[in-house]
């Protein structure tokens, strides 16, 4: 292997850390007033205070339409100047600590270097370009469309039009100034932060082992390794859910109102990240709600709905703007169906109510945890799931007399309740993991202590702690290296990428083509292609639902004249048809056919048309 590669995987983690750094000044110059324990929880909270505050900050400034990169870079040095405090309190805390420590200021680094040499298969797997189905049909498409318009617009013809989108903003960011891989990146440092924010949460409310062994169990999940490598939004909205919850439970145990403020912002960004988290919204509000009652202090419930709903506003303000519908596609019955219409949304509904998983009888609900483990391709899954959680579920039954585990026990089950009820699909269930993974490690850790360790010395627990810790990392690590075993390392150069691309996503030269030739000039529709909206340079059209449905196209298909005419009225310059997807009867000898298409493009996947 050269050294190119190293410089290109060196080069993204430095943007990475760049804007871990950012995020973190940020968050520390808005908690000022926060005490925290220790160190991780004092990271973790800002630096997620600072990545949801960044991408407010796009968002304001994509709205204005100054979404430039020599603005931004602007923007982002005043920021960096405003967090000056943070910056002085960072380097005397870690100049105290390099003066304390003596000779033995070198082993933390030295621990460092080891511990990314043992998870750098982990390290690996965000530096593939992306082609999962949903970042780049939409997530990645978002961002693309408003780096390359300097502007938030509306996209008329995305899978979602509109949509809670505090994680694009972040994708939007990463793209300005790098590649899809960094918005890849974006999810990385989120999954990083939360295993941090889980070994603090651990430490604060049950011990230290507990929250190294939290940690651990959350990421031995290869669905969790595959979400923090992928564009995806899910890992964003775990964060801010965990970070919330959190907040909350620190609220209820110091009485403290800037916990409860800070959970509320956590909450409102999590629901402006997808809509998944109004189930954690209402929840906690109904918690807050019950405090309130019995402390007699109301006015804290109130304080935390008005916040979070404050923070999450913005997203369905722009839903309701445009379509009608702050919720939209859903209850398009009571708000209006925008865009879409009645067949489009009891199709989405079927979709994800009865074509996932195992059913909702009780049966189902009953071998659940065993299907989750061992029948996951059940639930539409990207990856599997831990087996660490059916094997820790009797010894947390254990442990239900401890306050603390009973209720991070009934949070995960009203969640996963929810979950079993509504879309069974396994990357859904993701936002509880790390309460559930707390709660295990938690029971793991008094069983444990009751057995064992109380009987030996201290030192020897550190030692126990960390085999057990790696223990419970081996799934998630033995899943990294099986990926990287089967793709190689990443490619790092554009013709690598090109080629990459093309061999998993077989309409990619077509694209590619017409970037080429065309730039930006040109509309495209693109019949059963419909997550390859972000390789798109031009305005890209055609999916299942909204005004470039497929059926306006596919329906007209054998008649010349007809399909010219819907394609003229969507505005499409060029036509393809995704052949490997779908059976496509053109008169080839039509007259109309051969003087209004020409055919531009072929392979054995696809067929590119100039719509004349």
């Amino acid at each position: 292997m050269t050294f190119e590669p190293f410089l290109f995987w060196v080069a993204h983690y430095i943007f990475l850390i760049g804007v871990g750094i950012l995020s973190y000044g940020i968050g520390r110059r808005l908690t000022q007033r926060i005490h925290f324990n220790c160190v991780a929880e004092q990271f973790s909270f800002c630096t997620t205070l600072g990545l949801g505050s960044l991408s407010y900050l796009i968002l304001l400034i994509g709205t204005l339409g100054l979404l430039y990169r020599w603005l931004i870079i602007a923007v982002m040095g005043l920021v960096f100047l405003l967090c000056s405090s943070a910056w002085i309190e960072l380097f005397r805390g870690v100049s105290s600590a390099y003066k304390e420590r003596g000779w033995l200021r070198w082993k933390p680094l030295v621990l460092i270097l080891l511990a990314i040499l043992i998870i750098f298969p982990v390290l690996l797997l965000p530096l593939y370009p992306p082609t999962a189905f949903d970042s780049t049909m939409y997530h990645l498409a978002y961002g693309k469309i408003y780096t390359l318009t300097h502007k938030i617009v509306f996209t008329p013809y995305m899978r979602f039009p509109v949509f809670p989108q505090t994680n694009e903003m972040l994708f939007t960011l990463a793209m300005l100034f790098y590649d899809g891989v960094s918005a890849q990146l974006i999810q990385f440092l989120m999954m990083g932060v939360l295993a941090v924010g889980l070994f603090a949460f651990g430490r604060r409310h049950f011990s230290q082992r507990t929250g190294i062994w939290a940690g651990a169990i959350f990421l031995s999940n290869p669905m969790v390794l595959w979400l923090g490598a992928s564009a995806y939004i899910d890992m964003g909205l775990t964060l801010f859910v965990t970070m919330g919850i959190y907040s909350i439970l620190n609220w209820i145990s110091l009485k403290e109102k800037n916990w409860l403020i800070l959970g509320a912002i956590f909450f409102g960004l999590s629901v402006g990240s997808k809509y998944l988290a109004l189930f954690f919204l209402i929840l906690f509000s109904l918690v807050t709600l019950c405090i309130g009652f019995k402390t007699r202090r109301i006015f804290h419930a109130l304080l935390f709905v008005t916040i979070a709903v404050g923070v999450a506003s913005p997203w369905y303000f722009r839903n309701w703007y445009y379509t009608g519908n702050p919720v939209f596609p859903f209850f398009g019955q009571i708000f209006g169906y925008g865009l879409w219409n009645h067949q489009d949304i009891q199709g989405i509904l079927n979709d994800l109510l009865h074509a996932h998983g195992t059913g909702k009888s009780f049966e189902s609900l009953l071998f659940l945890p065993w299907n989750l483990t061992f029948n996951p391709s059940k639930f539409s899954m990207e990856a599997p799931l831990s087996p660490i959680y059916l094997l820790g579920s009797p010894i947390l039954v254990l442990n239900l007399s401890k306050s603390k585990i009973r209720v991070l026990f009934v949070v995960a089950l009203a969640y996963t309740l929810f979950w079993f009820s509504t879309a069974q699909i396994l990357r859904y269930l993701v936002p509880i993991l790390p309460v559930l993974s707390l709660a295990i490690a938690a029971s793991f850790d008094y069983c444990l202590e009751w057995l064992l360790l109380g009987k030996v010395q201290w030192m020897k627990k550190g030692v126990v702690a960390l085999i057990i810790a790696i223990i419970f990392l081996s799934p998630g690590w033995l899943y990294a290296v099986y990926e990287v075993n089967k793709e190689g390392y990443p490619p790092y150069t554009n013709k690598e990428q090109e080629i990459y691309l093309a061999k998993r996503l077989p309409t990619f030269p077509a694209y590619q083509y017409l970037n080429q030739t065309k730039g930006r000039n040109y509309s495209l529709y693109a019949l059963f292609d419909e997550n390859m909206a972000y390789f798109a340079n031009g305005i890209f059209m055609g999916d299942w639902f909204g005004p470039g449905r497929f059926d306006r196209i596919y329906s007209q298909i054998s008649n010349p004249r007809a399909l010219h005419r819907e394609l003229q009225r969507l505005g499409a310059n060029y036509f393809l048809i995704r052949r490997d997807r779908v059976k496509v009867d053109m008169p080839q000898e039509d007259d109309f056919l051969q003087s209004h298409f020409k055919q531009v493009y072929k392979n054995d996947h696809v067929l590119v048309f100039e719509v004349l």
